[in-house]
């Protein structure tokens, strides 16, 4: 699996180094002030370029920490079809990680781009069924949205400007008192990951009262 890996983002390197080369015809000049036909200072603007797109690919992936046995229902089709095929090319995702109205077009996206993997790569690629229990189970535990009002409490205006910079707000019930400062500092970690600016901890604190006072109600 490590080779695969490798492999790929040893494809997807080559790749960008293929499209920093390509565009206007080289132009073979003697002249000071070149490299390879090209300017220094375009030399260096497509050296920027690549490293910018391997940089939004690495934050664009999954986070780390997410084990085929942490999977809700781990021995099931769906599950075991995402420990396979899904963690071929990244980290494997949590359901969470999107809402079901999100997940058919995230999907959709990674299926494109695995039809596209050279042969040579040799990723595995999930048959037409298995997509289907892929989708069918991303979509069946994905990220509980909240609805389209809040429940009111201290905090709620704070949760709603954090949390949605990134997903659809998540529904305050779905966790319990005890889980949800486990599910905060993990988001923080992701946020840090994605690049996004954390919260303040007095903002933090605020958010983690919120949820945890509004999912005490349920109790």
């Amino acid at each position: 699996m490590a080779k695969v890996r490798s492999g790929l983002f040893g494809w997807i390197a080559a790749s960008l180094l293929i499209w920093s080369c390509t565009g206007e015809p080289r132009q073979e000049r003697a002249a000071s002030g070149t490299v390879a036909g090209r300017s220094v200072e375009g030399a260096a603007q497509a050296g920027l370029n690549d490293r910018l797109l391997l940089a939004a690919a690495k934050v664009a992936l999954p986070p780390p920490g997410v084990q085929p046995g942490d999977l809700p229902d781990p021995y099931s089709q769906g599950a075991q079809a995402v420990a396979r095929y899904c963690s071929s090319c990244h980290n494997l995702p949590s359901p969470t990680l999107h809402s079901a109205t999100d997940w058919p077009g995230v999907v959709r996206r990674m299926w494109l781009r695995m039809d596209r993997l050279p042969a040579d790569l040799q990723v595995p690629v999930p048959t037409v069924a298995e997509r289907h229990y892929i989708l069918d189970y991303l979509v069946a535990n994905a990220l509980q949205v909240s609805g389209a009002t809040l429940p009111a409490g201290p905090g709620r205006e704070i949760f709603s400007q954090a949390c949605s910079r990134c997903h659809a707000l998540p529904d305050p019930y779905q966790h319990s008192p005890e889980d949800w400062p486990t599910v905060v500092r993990r988001m923080e970690q992701r946020m840090t990951q994605m690049n996004v600016e954390v919260p303040q901890p007095g903002e933090i604190g605020a958010i983690l009262t919120y949820l945890q006072s509004v999912s005490a109600r349920r109790r």
